[in-house]
């Protein structure tokens, strides 16, 4: 098999072009051929992997062309799916308000995308843009920190899908639960509860076994809906005098206060580099990501504060901010059609976005399957591009992890996600400072010590989440920090028996890639 190429060819492919009827000439073409060839992979010599993934296609397993067809996913449908991944809308930005007050709620909402999502974004923007490959940050870190290292991204990685997919299905149900005597007039059980939240993620599991086109184009209709009941909200905002100016807001309450407004802003704006994992069913993803990942930031933004703002002028008093309070908002607003709207978008809304984000979870353990490091049957692909053991599996363990809870869950989720981000940073600097010709359309204008603070300045952010989420839940602390602890358990395990494999196979080849 040949080379891959990033944007979706082959070099190498075996067409050398016409046969040649003389010995003479079909000498001198194979030469020809062979400089063109050398040449090529003298420019690219910068990226192509040292341990053979790209070589022998298991870095792109599914290349920007699948089966010979358009790559499923354009420019339109990763921003959609960037939105999904990272947003979903400014429902659940509520809590943040009720926490520290308009004011700071707003601060926050401006400052913290500078810190935190801006360093992330340009991170993944960069790193995808010179190794779209398949698995994206698990081997981006593979590549720059080894085997030993990657498989931990990867492990910690997949591991944080387990607590974090959870939340989306449990947010929904809990928003269901919530509209459903508005809706009936009856209430809705705890149990019907959890039986729509698990029914959510397997409905979303069969929408994306038909494949990424599909799911793209999904996202992009979601997208719009769950933002169209918000434009209604900012023109009635706009269009009439605020309310109760001078209404006193609630008090900052310490430490506790400020801990849950920051959690809730960062959480909010997290997942920028999980869109990465599937780039090669992204349409030329080294021009794509870059791109898109910047102007959804501007966007993500101005969709958080725009109706936050909006909102306050409506209703400036922060204790009535809780959860779900924009569909009170919208009631205030336009009547009853608007909040029913709202009701409906946001149960919508927090189900696409984890139909959207099985997208970025599946190529985890299928490129965890192709390195060795999993059962191979995670590793194989349907006709559409869709690694079904990979998707079934991951449904199961969420559907398992769906019933702790929400807020449980994001405890978790914060330390679980600082981890394998801290990895992400230090790959990109050491693959700046080991390879600084390494060949990208893209590159973060940082060098040097400015380039460390940009890496430095959300890792802080992240440290000081995470103890404030320690603080509010030691227990379910101790399980992502038990979590963590498998990484190297299992790295050694898997070690011993690829050890063993190698000693049966006689010639001992790498067992990686399956060579």
């Amino acid at each position: 098999m040949g080379t891959a190429d990033y944007d979706g060819g082959h070099i190498g492919d075996g067409s050398v072009g016409p046969v040649i009827s003389t010995a003479r000439a079909h000498s001198q073409g194979i030469r020809i051929c062979f400089a063109a060839v050398a040449r090529r992979a003298a420019h690219r010599r910068e990226w192509v992997w040292h341990s053979g993934a790209m070589a022998t296609g298991t870095g792109l397993a599914r290349e920007a062309r699948v089966g010979g067809r358009r790559a499923p996913i354009r420019a339109v449908g990763l921003a959609a799916l960037i939105f999904l991944t990272v947003s979903g809308g400014p429902y659940g930005l509520e809590p943040a308000v009720g926490a520290v007050g308009g004011f700071w709620a707003l601060a926050l909402l401006l400052v913290v995308p500078v810190l935190w999502s801006l360093p992330v974004a340009l991170m993944a923007g960069e790193m995808a843009a010179t190794l779209p490959v398949l698995g994206g940050y698990y081997r981006w870190v593979r590549e720059a920190m080894g085997e030993f290292w990657g498989f931990q991204e990867g492990w910690w990685s997949w591991l944080f899908t387990w607590v974090d997919m959870p939340l989306y299905p449990a947010l929904a149900g809990a928003i269901l639960q919530q509209t459903w005597p508005v809706l009936t007039g009856h209430a809705l059980g705890n149990g019907a509860v959890v039986a729509a939240v698990v029914g959510f993620m397997w409905l979303a599991a069969g929408l994306n076994w038909l494949g990424a086109r599909l799911v793209a184009g999904y996202a992009v209709v979601c997208s719009v809906a769950v933002l169209a009941p918000f434009f209604f909200l900012v023109a009635r905002a706009g269009g009439q005098p605020a309310a109760a100016a001078g209404a006193p807001a609630a008090p900052i309450s310490g430490l506790a206060a400020w801990g849950l407004a920051l959690t809730t802003v960062m959480w909010n704006y997290a997942g920028w580099d999980n869109v990465a994992t599937f780039a090669p069913s992204v349409e030329r993803p080294r021009q794509t990501y870059p791109r898109a990942l910047l102007l959804s930031l501007v966007g993500i933004v101005v969709i958080y504060v725009v109706p936050v703002a909006a909102g306050l002028r409506i209703d400036p008093v922060s204790a009535h901010w809780v959860d779900g309070y924009f569909i009170t908002l919208g009631e205030r607003a336009w009547g009853a059609p608007l909040a029913l709207a709202m009701s409906l978008t946001a149960v919508a809304g927090a189900w696409a976005q984890y139909t959207g984000q099985l997208l970025y979870v599946m190529p985890l353990p299928e490129a965890l399957a192709q390195d060795g490091y999993l059962p191979r049957a995670l590793g194989r692909v349907n006709a559409r591009g869709v690694a079904n053991a990979s998707l079934w599996l991951c449904t199961a363990i969420y559907s398992v992890f769906a019933l702790a809870g929400f807020e449980r869950l994001l405890v978790a989720d914060v330390l679980l996600y600082s981890a394998g981000l801290g990895l992400e940073f230090l790959a990109l600097l050491r693959l700046r400072r080991r390879r600084p010709r390494l060949e990208s359309p893209f590159r973060i204008p940082l060098e040097g010590g400015w380039l460390v603070a940009l890496c430095a300045a959300p890792m802080l952010l992240a440290a000081v989440m995470v103890v404030l989420a320690a603080a509010e839940d030691w227990r379910f602390t101790a399980l992502a920090l038990g979590m963590l602890a498998t990484g190297p358990v299992v790295y050694r395990w898997l070690a011993r028996v690829r050890a063993a494999g190698e000693r049966v196979n006689s010639g001992g080849g790498k067992l990686v890639n399956g060579e």
